[in-house]
């Protein structure tokens, strides 16, 4: 049998055992979100209530364990707990530590009893209380009232791109009669969501500082504002820019729009700014917008009834002069043309289909 000091080992774990712990552990918990409160700040949860407790104690119990007299070392193997944790109480924990006198290895399971008391950080406290923000992002429509469907694109790219340190900030959500606000509490933070707005949604952002009182130590305290207005448009929509008719195919590299200048035919890429300072709206759709079946196509011709005139006019088109901006371009079914000169564009599907 090895020995420990004067004794072997396991006389040696039985009368002294291999490591001194403390005999309480308190452990504060938020009851909201699930953070805990290490080294003076709110953590973030590793799993479940229990999953968290245990490996806080196994960090915890890592940094306070101490060998005795003549153990050279000792180190915190496992931990689990006695029986569920479900809430605020007193619970045991079992604790494996292990430990090392020169060449000899041993273990021994003691009991650490931790108090687990349930709390409100910060971070949930600001959010229940909508109070602590230091900046506002309005989120609004270029038309107007924020539609549904843009609004959950909107907050589906939220929950998907904005985490860590950036959804934190985000205290509270105000409902507006034209969209919604994010209340923020770092006005950088708020920058950085507001700039991943603007790439992902063609935006156009306007700040505006508001002078709200003043701090603990006499300085200004400000709030700042940015106002994210997003363009009520989608690919396939037809829009007037700069008083041209243009069809919007995609959102190109950096978020850049993709058109088609029905007038001339050229595609190019616009840049937002640019888009918003030459202005757009939804194009009114009247003389030069038609519904046309398609009936055949050729190399050479293209052939549609006119849907407008009771299927009774039969339109020739030279192939070269139809642009197909549809992917399901089959014979029979009744698209939205575009007219200009001789060229047709096709750039969606009609509502009545025969």
């Amino acid at each position: 049998m090895p020995f420990i000091g004067p004794l072997c080992r396991d006389c040696y774990v039985e009368v002294y055992g291999l490591a001194r712990l403390p005999s309480l552990v308190n452990f504060v918990y938020c009851q909201y979100c699930g953070r805990y409160k290490y080294q003076g700040g709110w953590n973030e949860p590793t799993g479940g209530l229990e999953e968290t407790l245990r490996d806080f104690l196994y960090v915890y119990l890592t940094k306070k364990v101490r060998p005795t007299e003549h153990v050279e070392e000792a180190w915190i193997e496992d931990v689990r707990m006695e029986r569920p944790v479900v809430g605020p109480g007193i619970y045991r924990a079992i604790v494996t530590v292990a430990g090392r006198a020169g060449y000899t290895i041993a273990s021994e399971e003691r009991i650490v009893n931790v108090k687990v008391d349930a709390a409100v950080c910060p971070f949930c406290t600001n959010r229940i209380t909508k109070r602590g923000y230091n900046a506002i992002i309005q989120i609004r429509a270029s038309g107007g009232r924020l539609p549904e469907d843009l609004r959950r694109r909107v907050e589906e790219y939220l929950a998907e791109h904005v985490s860590g340190r950036l959804a934190e900030s985000i205290i509270g959500v105000e409902e507006q009669r034209e969209g919604f606000d994010l209340l923020i509490s770092d006005p950088s933070v708020a920058r950085m969501i507001a700039a991943k707005l603007r790439a992902a949604f063609m935006a156009k952002t306007i700040e505006t500082f508001k002078l709200v009182g003043r701090n603990q130590d006499g300085s200004r305290k400000g709030r700042l504002t940015i106002s994210v207005r997003i363009p009520d448009i989608r690919p396939g929509d037809l829009i007037d820019i700069g008083g041209r008719p243009h069809l919007f195919l995609a959102q190109g590299r950096g978020g850049s729009p993709v058109m088609v200048d029905l007038t001339t035919g050229r595609e190019y890429t616009l840049d937002p700014e640019e888009l918003w300072q030459k202005g757009f709206r939804i194009h009114p759709e009247g003389v030069e917008t038609r519904r046309y079946m398609l009936m055949s196509r050729g190399p050479r011709t293209t052939v549609f009834l006119d849907a407008d005139s009771g299927y009774t006019r039969v339109v020739e088109v030279p192939s070269e002069y139809v642009k197909v901006y549809v992917e399901d371009f089959s014979e029979g079914r009744v698209f939205k043309v575009f007219i200009s000169g001789r060229r047709v564009y096709v750039v969606g599907y009609s509502e009545e289909e025969v």
